[in-house]
């Protein structure tokens, strides 16, 4: 009667482990499966339009798009550039992140590492991490932020302006110094 529970216990035993192992080929199935919802794009040109108006244009060097139903998203890897447009179609700023994500459910987009903002009054924003609300059309941060303009160097925590960052706060600010222009010209 031992001998049987000893028995009927490793049989249990070795079906359940092979049940729960999964073979190497059971593991490169799952993960082509994960790789065949990828679409790749190089030299992306993407233009943006309100009212038959092109008010951005989106370069980079290399676009994911994930097809997940319930996360669809877009990534830029390697990078992107931005360029906006008033309403004259007249360049307004300039962005470069090294990364971008778009979550199209949340109409958010999430830019990373080197970030620079560049507008048409010589005014340069520099952060590592921000915030894109397409909804409301806001960009912000949470981050150090350090903003140059013709007079002055700002730094400061937390960070929130419009789309084409022409009209732009500091949430906490930390130093404000003259910039170099200002004391080149005083001497």
């Amino acid at each position: 009667m031992y001998f049987y529970y000893v028995f009927i216990s490793l049989i249990l035993t070795a079906w359940l482990s092979v049940g729960c192992s999964n073979s190497l080929e059971d593991i490169e199935r799952v993960k082509i499966k994960e790789e065949s919802n990828v679409e790749s794009a190089k030299d992306v040109n993407i233009l943006y339009s309100d009212s038959a108006v092109v008010r951005m244009r989106i370069k980079a060097p290399l676009m994911q798009s994930r097809q997940n139903i319930k996360d669809p998203k877009r990534t830029f890897p390697n990078g992107v550039g931005v360029d906006f447009f008033d309403v004259n179609q007249t360049p307004s700023s300039h962005l470069t992140a090294k990364y971008a994500e778009y979550i199209e459910n949340q109409k958010i987009i999430i830019l990373r590492d080197s970030i620079v903002i560049r507008n048409y009054k010589n005014e340069q924003m520099e952060t590592e991490e921000l915030y894109w609300n397409e909804r409301d059309g806001r960009i912000y941060s949470k981050k150090f932020v350090k903003v140059t303009t013709p007079q002055e160097i700002i730094q400061g925590y937390g960070f929130s302006s419009n789309m084409e960052f022409t009209e732009w706060e500091i949430d906490s600010v930390s130093g404000v110094f003259q910039s170099g222009a200002l004391l080149n010209d005083k001497k």
